[in-house]
């Protein structure tokens, strides 16, 4: 009886290491698979981290451009209402200017030679320019050519 005691307790110590190797086989076989997966999620973090890096340089970058843009755009409102208010300035102040529109639209209404000579002060010459200009114009062969004032300094 000792001798069946002997061989199951052989048995059972047998049958445990082969128990034992297995379950070792099997934890060792997981440990490889995570292994394998922390530095797969370790690679795809730091491709994420190098790819937040490049978009955080592009939105430094943009900011910036924005800025400078924003700047740029208030430099050149105040710019063109510069302009605009010198052109205003100019248009109020240039009586020959005042004078030549004048003459245009007289001419438009068809009045003659002597009317705008008359009504705008001007001498023969520059009505009968006028005249030959606005007919000039009617006939569909050219166009008035804007005033152009000099920018005072």
């Amino acid at each position: 009886m000792v001798d069946i005691l002997t061989q199951l307790s052989e048995l059972f110590a047998a049958t445990a290491m082969i128990l034992v190797l297995v379950v070792y086989v099997l934890l060792n076989r997981k440990n490889k698979q995570l292994e394998l997966q922390l530095a797969q999620a370790q690679a795809q973090n730091k491709q994420l981290q190098d790819e937040q890096q490049k978009l955080q340089k592009q939105f430094v970058e943009f900011r910036t451009g924005s800025i400078n843009l924003g700047q740029k755009v208030a430099d050149m409102t105040q710019l063109s209402q510069h302009f605009d208010d010198r052109l205003n300035e100019l248009e109020n102040t240039d009586a020959d200017s005042r004078l030549y529109s004048r003459a245009n639209k007289l001419v438009q209404l068809g009045a003659g030679i002597n009317e705008l000579m008359e009504e705008c002060e001007l001498p023969k010459a520059e009505a009968e320019l006028m005249m030959a200009l606005q007919a000039k114009i009617a006939a569909g062969k050219g166009s008035m050519p804007p005033l152009r004032l000099e920018d005072e300094e």
